[in-house]
């Protein structure tokens, strides 16, 4: 029976710490020894799987195992540091490359946006405090840890640069929750007493989720006249952010369940993330929930399929772009509308969560296995 820890610093909800919890649970469904440290244990992933609280993540607080689980460069240290365990950093995105796009300006925060001679100033002195923190998160990606990457795109570029041997391990969606309704949201004739509902999920202040390209998107079809009702999801929601009008529905650290529920009841997925995007499971599940999606034209949602017909795919931050596909969409016949909902369909159905789970644990059994710690690819 493989020993296994992970560890998470709350439970708080995340995509990827929903993720981590999901992967503990499947292990222990299948007869795995898993113990799942936290530093709380109040939060809206509570009940996903048992955990066990403790004050923080020394070697002292986490027992010897055959591999840890951790996902955030900090956890990862500190797994590491412990010798508890082999190491398992399963990677769900990677930081730096979003760092380095706020670095040369490409992706800024929206608190950094502006002009004048102080903002330039304030905005030096923080791309200094973010070239150290490349520094400090490169330099856990080099310890002698065992990566696990969610895309096809961010195994190979964890390979490049650290030159070493990356598990991939794609993330899968539960199609027995996300699914499409059987009669779902008819189309066309949209007006403002039947408006075209579009959701977006992702939180606002995680900069390579675009919500900001996501809003002014929104603004120029409301500009437009086009009937729009919008929809964020996100783990918390700001009260500045609460005072935008552009939104119409805030939903906020919901359970799964409800999230699958707004997403049945929406006509459109919208999603601007930018390349820092690890994988995109929002958008893996608005797929499989039947959804017309507009996405970011990235690797992560590019790497769902070798189709390009499934979704409508816009230039990375490009918020005009945006707007017009989806007044391209709302045009659509029903026909043509069914016939993108069923590529969507059948991309989703390929990745679904057990083969997602059934890989993972396949994975992390090689590293338990292996004398170094280190997995097959």
């Amino acid at each position: 029976m493989v020993r296994c820890v992970f560890l998470t610093d709350s439970l708080n909800f995340s995509g990827g710490r929903r993720l981590l919890l999901e992967r503990a649970a499947y292990l222990r469904s299948i007869g795995w020894d898993v113990v799942v440290l936290t530093q709380t244990s109040e939060g809206a992933l509570a009940g996903v799987t048992p955990v066990d609280v403790v004050p923080d993540f020394s070697p002292a607080n986490i027992p010897d195992c055959d591999v840890i689980v951790a996902t955030t460069p900090r956890e990862v240290e500190l797994a590491w540091r412990s010798g508890k365990g082999a190491v398992a950093h399963f990677c769900q995105g990677f930081e730096i490359t979003d760092l380095e796009q706020r670095v040369d300006g490409r992706v800024l925060p929206p608190r950094y946006e502006g002009s004048g001679i102080l903002h330039a100033a304030k905005l030096a002195r923080k791309k200094m405090s973010w070239k150290r923190k490349i520094k400090r998160v490169d330099a856990v990606y080099r310890l002698p840890t065992n990566l696990i990457a969610v895309s096809k795109h961010l195994a190979e570029e964890l390979e490049r640069r650290y030159d070493r041997k990356v598990a991939l391990c794609e993330n899968g969606v539960d199609l027995s929750v996300f699914r499409p309704l059987s009669f779902p949201p008819s189309w066309g004739d949209f007006s403002k007493e039947n408006p075209l509902r579009i959701i977006n999920v992702a939180p606002y202040k995680v900069t390579f989720k675009g919500v900001g390209t996501t809003l002014s998107a929104v603004d120029k079809l409301k500009g437009r006249g086009v009937p729009v009702r919008f929809i964020r999801v996100a783990p918390s929601i700001s009260s500045s952010e609460r005072g935008d009008s552009l939104v119409d529905e805030f939903h906020e650290n919901i359970p799964t369940e409800r999230l699958a529920e707004l997403l049945r009841e929406s006509h459109m997925y919208i999603s601007n993330s930018t390349e820092g995007e690890g994988f995109g499971l929002p958008a893996l599940e608005a797929l499989a929930s039947g959804l017309v999606c507009v996405l970011s034209g990235i690797s992560s949602y590019k790497n769902f399929s070798d189709m390009r017909d499934f979704a409508l795919f816009v230039p990375e931050g490009d918020a005009e772009a945006t707007a017009a596909a989806v007044e391209r969409a709302a045009a659509m016949s029903a026909e043509d509308v069914e016939s993108i909902r069923s590529r969507a369909l059948e991309v989703a159905g390929r990745l679904s969560s057990k083969k997602s789970n059934e890989r993972f644990a396949e994975i992390l059994a090689e590293i338990a296995d292996s004398g170094d710690g280190v997995a097959s690819r």
